[in-house]
């Protein structure tokens, strides 16, 4: 768990600024997503049971049921820090499971556009600045591991598999730049043997196993950076098979979720 983290003042408040709500308005369950908007979340909820969260800025959210079991569903938008933050303000509040929605680059050739990928270890490769002045191996070399295998990540890759879903394990890079996810850079990292690279799940473990939170990833591979540029425009084949793996990912949340 490491040292005890900072504290943040009265939970009260610190929710009321951040989040909107107070901090018993949480639910035991939370929804994590960089980008992802909230009404994909919200189509799957008893419509009834929704009560948004109405910060005054941070972040915005929304409390509702899935299957008669409250859910919390927050969009921190995109960055190590806003996740980590996200994740330490939750441990003021009565959230126990935290799972991650989210996306990530394929850097393994024999994985395809749609599949879904659950991390088992993440690299800290967070930090711009550190890029500005390092050689990028020497930044993926010193990049501190994260365990990200976990039972409620356990309890998630059975449930897609018996979905027959395409799923994927594997190591992946937390980035902290677009700017630097040159070709060079990406060969490097596939040479040392990751997977997938992203911009938030080293954090998002990182802070759930400090605060002592039961934590998970879902995503899905939204592109493919070796076999073509993030900027490619995609294929109307490829379109169709991403647009399927950003529908079903919130329900499958849900649903894995209600399984915990």
């Amino acid at each position: 768990m490491g040292i005890n983290p900072p504290l943040l003042g009265d939970p009260a408040k610190v929710l009321a600024v951040t989040l909107g709500c107070r901090p018993e308005e949480v639910a035991e369950d939370v929804v994590v997503t960089p980008f992802m908007p909230l009404k994909a979340f919200l189509r799957h909820m008893e419509a009834e049971t929704v009560r948004e969260l109405n910060p005054r800025f941070f972040f915005k959210g929304f409390t509702a049921s899935f299957g008669g079991r409250p859910v919390t569903a927050v969009l921190t938008g995109v960055g190590p820090s806003r996740v980590g933050d996200l994740v330490s303000i939750l441990s003021l509040t009565p959230a126990r499971r935290v799972l991650f929605a989210g996306a990530v680059g394929g850097l393994n050739p024999e994985w395809s556009l749609g599949d879904f990928f659950i991390p088992t270890r993440a690299a800290d490769g967070e930090g711009y600045t550190r890029y500005t002045g390092n050689d990028f191996a020497k930044v993926i070399a010193s990049a501190p591991s994260v365990p990200c295998s976990t039972p409620m990540g356990t309890a998630l890759e059975s449930l897609l598999k018996g979905k027959n879903l395409p799923t994927r394990t594997g190591r992946v890079f937390t980035i902290g730049s677009i700017a630097f996810e040159s070709r060079e850079n990406l060969e490097a990292l596939a040479r040392a043997g990751f997977d997938a690279l992203e911009m938030e799940l080293s954090a998002f473990f990182s802070a759930a196993a400090h605060h002592g939170l039961a934590a998970a990833a879902l995503t899905y591979i939204s592109d493919l950076p070796l076999k073509s540029s993030l900027w490619q425009e995609k294929s109307p084949p490829e379109q169709e098979t991403l647009g399927r793996a950003w529908r079903l990912l919130p329900r499958l949340c849900l649903e894995a979720l209600a399984s915990c």
